[in-house]
């Protein structure tokens, strides 16, 4: 039994709802993968070895890589110290087969759960693309993917592993450091401190009118609310038993020219790039489902603003803000004949979806969903209680930004390519998440990720070519 003294905090409201989802098996983890060329072929000893070397360095940058919890099944779960992390928990070298995609792969690692017993919360999992017979290049593509529990870590997280990694690797080079047979275990910093909750960083007011709203739309009879608005949202939720944990997920690259060009004539139109993918979201879905009602869109933000929270540190303090998009705002979509049409109307939904983030963001933490968790008493019932009624959300929308690139410090003149970052499926959540990830002068990787048979894949088809369809209307090329 672990000494009380190894307790480092209770889990916070917000990361509750990722232990309870643990429990219930419906949601496993998050991968961010960062793809390099290397100048030239390693081979599996060579490449533990290296990767080896970076873990006690990321262990003392990083503190929730040195913690587990328990109690999951309880109310009060709590975050424990290792003292110890075996490497064979958190690194593993493999080939892709032939013809084996990175997405497919992704697929596979979605679908792994977790050993939350006194076991690490995180894996490194460096991925080598095989090379073809008449590939002549003396270099090679490696896929190294931070796979991660995300009541450990938000999306945020996984771009500052990836940089704290760069480093690690840079000092590798840097230090002249021989790599030297790989220990079977790495201690853990003897002591460090996890990051307080949100709820213990920040204040989350709630007026009145918003509690007041929320707690007759969760808990109202229908006699009194009415009928909920109808909605489109895939599937409705099933146990587990009744539609199997897979993940899919679909890939699409949009070149670094292309990136420029998107980000261009956003600021010409005075919105982000995040309303430009949300209005071809829209757009796209109108398009390919003519009957739906309406849609409505969860987009991911970090609290870390109000928290006052490093961009680099490893944590979890999302929130998400709803966006309703109503039968007569997708009738106009849909009554669009010609291509000016679409591009006018485009821009028209990217405003719209602007000016509602934008006065979320000004008022926040004040009426945030997070707020509302003190008022969840059992989060693992809280969940069970959504099984067999429809979604509440369509699709959820997370972009990452830009991850940039730290010149001079990667081992051997390694060349970050693109990253990648995705989540795996979700019985109980969106119908869709559409996750985005760019490289400073790099390409942007849209990850669309779904339960198997939830969507119907046409819907899938036609957001890809719908997100290589926004590159052409703006004279640019992207490719899936």
């Amino acid at each position: 039994m672990a000494a009380e003294s190894d307790v480092l905090r209770p889990v916070g409201m917000f990361e509750k709802l990722y232990t309870a989802r643990q429990v219930l098996g419906i949601y496993n983890s998050v991968i961010t993968t960062a793809t390099y060329t290397v100048p030239r072929q390693l081979g599996y000893a060579s490449l533990y070895s290296i990767f080896c070397a970076t873990v006690s360095g990321l262990l003392h940058q990083h503190p929730s890589l040195n913690c587990y919890y328990e109690g999951e099944h309880t109310l009060e779960p709590k975050f424990r110290r290792l003292s110890t992390i075996e490497v064979k928990d958190v690194l593993h070298v493999l080939q892709l087969t032939e013809g084996e995609s990175l997405a497919q792969k992704l697929q596979i690692l979605h679908d792994q759960p977790w050993s939350v017993d006194r076991k690490p919360l995180w894996k490194l999992v460096v991925m080598r693309e095989p090379r073809s017979a008449d590939d002549t290049r003396s270099g090679s593509t490696l896929h190294v993917a931070f796979v991660y529990h995300h009541v450990i870590g938000d999306g945020l997280s996984g771009a500052a592993f990836h940089t704290s990694l760069v480093r690690e690797l840079g000092n590798i080079e840097q230090n002249g450091q021989k790599l030297q047979k790989p220990p079977i275990a790495v201690d853990t910093p003897l002591s460090f401190n996890l990051i307080e909750p949100i709820e213990r960083l920040t204040p989350l007011p709630l007026s009145w009118p918003f509690l007041i709203k929320q707690v007759v739309q969760e808990y109202g009879p229908r006699w009194l609310i009415g009928a909920p608005l109808p909605l489109w949202a895939g599937l409705p939720v099933q146990t587990l038993d009744e539609c199997p944990f897979r993940s899919r997920i679909r890939l699409v690259t949009i070149r670094a020219d292309g990136v420029e060009s998107l980000l261009r004539e956003s600021r010409k139109h005075n919105v982000t790039l995040t309303s430009l993918l949300t209005a071809a979201i829209v757009s796209i879905l109108a398009k390919a489902l003519p009957e739906a009602p309406r849609f409505l869109g969860l987009t991911a933000y970090t609290l870390r603003r109000v928290t006052g929270t490093s961009m680099n540190d490893m944590v979890n303090q999302t929130s998400g803000f709803e966006t309703s998009y109503p039968k007569y705002l997708l009738d106009n979509i849909r009554n669009v004949s010609n291509e000016m049409g679409r591009v006018e109307s485009l821009w028209s939904t990217a405003s719209y979806f602007h000016a509602q983030m934008q006065d979320e963001l000004a008022r926040c933490p004040r009426d945030n969903l997070v707020g509302l968790l003190p008022y969840v008493s059992d989060h693992v019932k809280y969940y069970q209680k959504k099984i067999g009624k429809p979604r509440e959300v369509s699709w959820e929308l997370s972009n990452l930004g830009v991850v940039k690139k730290i010149s001079g410090s990667l081992l051997g003149n390694w060349v970050l390519e693109d990253m990648t970052f995705t989540q795996g499926a979700q019985p109980i959540g969106p119908a869709l998440a559409i996750n985005c990830v760019s490289v400073q002068d790099g390409p942007l990787t849209i990850a669309i990720t779904w339960q198997e048979s939830v969507v119907n894949e046409d819907i899938i088809d036609a957001l890809a070519h719908g997100f290589v369809d926004l590159s052409r209307l703006l004279d640019h090329e992207c490719s899936i």
